[in-house]
């Protein structure tokens, strides 16, 4: 039961880690591209904001704590 929870979480933890992923890839090609738009600037608050959640957790990932 309790690996079952673990595969879980690992998978979880997995999705968002590609999520950022890409979102910092994006930011990269806007930069080489020269594009600002408005998805550069709800990627800038998606990394604006995972910041805080590492802020908030004392730089752990939230997920650490379920586990």
């Amino acid at each position: 039961m309790k690996a079952d929870k673990l595969l879980i979480i690992k998978t979880i933890h997995t999705i968002i880690w590609l999520f950022y992923n890409v979102v910092i890839f994006y930011l990269l090609y806007a930069v080489i591209m020269n594009k600002t738009d408005l998805l550069v600037w709800i990627c800038v608050g998606l990394v604006g904001l995972e910041g805080i959640v590492l802020l908030l957790f004392k730089m752990f990932c939230p997920l650490t704590v379920i586990a």
